[in-house]
Order: C-alpha cells, then structure tokens, then sequence
C-alpha cells in the first residue's frame, strides 16, 4: 500500500496470489479513502477516534487552555490534572447516566487485570487466599473474553459456569430461564459484548439475577451503544481503547456500598485494591494515564454534542444493519456465526464465506483478507480463530466509527460477492 497526496492507492504489480482464485485478474475498481479522509479503522483496538477529536487534541496538546503546559507533561497532584479528571468523570457521568450511588474511577492496567481485581475485591472476608477457595462466584459463558475472565477468577474463588458451550463456539446462548446459576454466589458476570464472534447481549435478562446477589459487567465493546442503567450494577467496566479514549485506563463504576475493606483479599495487591483508590487524595493512589483520561473528555464533549446515548444507538443499529442486510441477502455466500437476533452484536460483524470450510471458501477469505488488507490498507479485518477451518472475517463498528467507512464496506462485499459467486 502506497500512500500520494492524502490517497491510499492499491499496488499496480506484485499482487500476491491466494489459492486458485487469484489467479484471474482482478476485476474491482479500488476507491479513494472515503469522504471522511480518513483510512478504514475497523480494529477492535485502538479503535478508530473521531477526526474533531484528534484535531482538537492536536490543537490543544502544546499548550491547555493557555497555561503554557502540555497535558503530556501535567503533574498529576496540580489542580490543572484534577480539572481535567473531574470533568472527564463529570461528562461520563452525563453520557453514560451515572447515579450518585456510584464512584467513578480511571484504573491502570485495563479491563483485563479487573479481571483479577473482581474477585480480589468481592471474595475476601474471614479466609484468607487459599486452596480452598471456599466462596463461590458465577460467570456467565458466552466468549471468549468471559473465559479469559473467568479463568483469572479460578485462581482466587470456585468459579460456577453459566451455560457453558462444551464446544467453546458461543455462537448463542442458553435460554436465560435453564441458567444453572449457583444461588449462595457472591456475585455474576458477564460479558455484554464478545468482540470475537459478534456476539451482544443487546437486552441482559436482568430478571434471572438472584436476588441479592452482586452483579458486574465488562462492557467494554458497547458502553455509550445503548442505554445502560446503571443502578442494576455494582461493577461495570470499560476498557477505554474501543469507545471513550485511546489506550491506558479502565473505566470502572463502582456501588459506593461495596467498596469497603471487609471483603477485600488479604493478599490482594496494593494497585487492585478499590479501596486504596477510593481512600486516595482526589481518587489517585498512582500516576494515572493522563493524556487517555484527557482524551475520554474530548470524546464525552463529542458525543454529547451529537445528542448522547440515543445518537448512538440509531447509529449503531444503522451501521450493523448495512452489513447484516449484505450478509442475510446473499443466498449463503457471506454467513454470520451469531443469527440470533438477540445476540448478534452491533459493535462487530464478524462473518465468513459460505460455510467456511471448503477449500473454495477458504481461499475466498484468504483472498478477501489480501484485498482488503494489504491493497485497500483496511486496518484489522481478520478476527480471532473460531473453531472452524478458514479465518473469519470482522468488522468493528465503535461508537466513533463514520458510517460512511461501514457503507464503504458494504459497497466492497456486494462487489465482491458478484464476482464470486
């Protein structure tokens, strides 16, 4: 991939062959970047930013509001940082509906070590880490992110699995009603959105949740996607690279009520422990990441200028829609793995060609991947392994994506369905 002039441009020579397939000529007539300018960021993360953001990031990196300092190189103990915290938190509060029952917080380490931080905080008490692993906690089982978290959570409590798929797919889910959830749990999780697969609790059974039990979320692929209340939660997180800010900080909302010292593990280290953050001088025990937590403050601006949460659930489901119709309209050229309209996710489309095991469709995607990829410069296009022969093809559709790069891809995928078929 070339770039001249502002325009990505598709190498004339050296094509790479895929398989018997490429072995035609290639017959697409490649396109400028779209009228946004800006290349086709459809990674997972980091995830695409809006270009008013970046350009007013750019504007005021040098120097903040005219105090002659970059926020780069702001001390996070001076009362320029603390502005630039409280109105961070004070316009996620706005965008995302964040009652006065919950602290905010901007967690080092991503949504990841909340992974670890969940139990650490939730399943201590009179015993202290130990083999035994006395208390019981419940995940809900529908990705991989919900292996990866429960995994971590073996480590320190017995963890019961919700409708755990044998065949590690989850291309859908059980009936929320046969959940087998453990009622003397301390808690449940689960994950709202499964970058993998595409898979999206687009309406969480709430109703399944015993009563009493605490219940926490990682929402990092689709907060700000819909609306979210907030008060059902006693820990919801977002990692920050897919629709609040670049990478660095894990948003973390937490009941005020739960974040107390009584039921933290003793050997819990010092950075996992919410307490020590809560207790802190202006909620900062550590260097926090601040150019990402300034940059969640330029996207909340943004997005509360656009009109919040119902902006960007239309847009969600307008942009998803472009693919899904592509995909369900294509007599089984494209399929999704999640077809359950209730799961399929509005922040990844993530499909293949035919059924993904022929040799023909296995050099289908390979060929797909090699055009987009490495002639458009599409950034990300190939998902994780799924349990099937080819690789799948994804598509990420974060709260700042245009939805002209998504019509953009549906332009692709129709033309190149016509020349495959």
């Amino acid at each position: 991939m070339m770039r001249a002039g502002g325009r990505f441009m598709a190498r004339a020579a050296g094509r790479r062959n895929v398989g018997s397939v490429a072995d035609e000529p290639l017959k697409v007539a490649y396109r400028e970047v779209p009228a946004t300018g800006r290349v086709l960021n459809l990674s997972a993360g980091n995830a695409a930013l809006p270009l008013e953001v970046l350009e007013r990031a750019q504007k005021e990196f040098v120097n903040w509001q005219g105090k002659g300092i970059s926020v780069a190189e702001m001390g996070y103990r001076t009362s320029w940082f603390h502005e630039v915290q409280e109105g961070a938190e004070e316009k996620l509060r706005k965008v995302i509906g964040i009652p006065d029952t919950h602290e905010v917080f901007f967690f080092n380490g991503g949504a990841t070590l909340q992974f670890a931080c969940i139990p650490m905080n939730l399943m201590g008490g009179p015993q202290p880490c130990n083999p035994a692993r006395v208390k019981t906690c419940n995940y809900v089982m529908n990705g991989h992110w919900a292996e990866k978290a429960s995994r971590e959570a073996d480590m320190y409590c017995r963890v019961n699995r919700v409708a755990e798929d044998p065949k590690g797919l989850y291309f859908t889910v059980d009936e929320p009603e046969t959940w087998k959830i453990d009622p003397e749990g301390t808690y449940l999780h689960y994950t709202s959105a499964d970058t993998r697969q595409g898979f999206e609790f687009i309406d969480f059974p709430y109703h399944v949740v015993p009563e009493g039990m605490l219940l926490c979320s990682d929402q990092s692929a689709d907060l700000g996607s819909k609306p979210v209340d907030v008060s059902k939660y006693d820990f919801l997180y977002a990692a920050a690279h897919k629709n609040f800010s670049t990478s660095g900080f894990c948003l973390g909302v937490i009941r005020k009520s739960i974040i107390t010292d009584e039921t933290i593990m003793p050997c819990a280290p010092t950075m996992c422990r919410w307490k020590v953050f809560n207790d802190a001088p202006n909620k900062i025990w550590n260097v926090p990441v601040i150019m990402t937590i300034w940059m969640s403050e330029l996207m909340c601006d943004w997005m509360l200028e656009r009109g919040g949460i119902p902006y960007f659930e239309d847009l969600a489901k307008r942009r998803s829609r472009l693919l899904y119709d592509v995909v369900d309209g294509s007599n089984g050229f494209y399929k999704t793995f999640v077809t359950d309209e209730r799961y399929r996710s509005r922040m990844q489309v993530v499909f293949t060609i035919g059924d993904g095991t022929s040799e023909k469709n296995q050099e289908l995607v390979n060929l797909f991947l090699a055009e987009t990829s490495e002639q458009l410069g599409w950034l990300d296009i190939r998902s994780h392994p799924l349990g099937i022969p080819s690789h799948a093809l994804r598509v990420t559709m974060y709260n700042p994506q245009p939805i002209e790069h998504i019509q953009e891809v549906q332009k692709y995928m129709i033309e190149f369905m016509k020349r495959h078929q």
